[in-house]
């Protein structure tokens, strides 16, 4: 049987199939690791205390300075929970590195490079907690 349209059209010939509908993939290790990394910075660093109280970002002393640590355990001024979480962070950079130089058992030089450098990122940041502590409670 003859279609009825001129021969110069041609019907083509596709077919066409249901679109598949896939799970998304789930997101690589590392991008899960940092965002749990950020949120245990963020909250470790008391942020969460800053932004329930509302505090001003930056106070003023006796004759217009600003002061950036409170000398108080009771108040927490926003600059401080975020040099609290950078120095958390560099503290636990440190002591990932001094575990990641354990993998270089025979390459005794570049582990011992790593192991010093995660030693110095730790003890310094314990340093500067420690200095951020004592002057929250008044000894220094």
């Amino acid at each position: 049987m003859k279609p009825w349209w001129p021969s110069t059209i041609v019907k083509p010939s596709v077919r066409l199939s249901r679109p598949r509908f896939k799970m998304p993939t789930r997101p690589p290790d590392v991008v899960v690791f940092g965002l749990v990394m950020i949120a245990v910075l963020f909250i470790l660093g008391g942020n969460i205390y800053t932004l329930v109280k509302t505090p001003p970002a930056i106070a003023g002393g006796a004759g217009g300075q600003p002061i950036l640590i409170a000398p108080s355990i009771d108040f927490q001024l926003g600059m401080e929970g975020i040099v609290a979480s950078v120095t958390i962070m560099m503290g636990a950079l440190g002591l990932g590195l001094v575990y990641y130089s354990s993998k270089y058992v025979f390459q005794p030089g570049y582990a011992t490079r790593l192991m010093t450098l995660g030693m110095i990122l730790a003890g310094v940041a314990f340093l500067i907690i420690t200095y951020m502590f004592g002057i929250k409670t008044g000894q220094f």
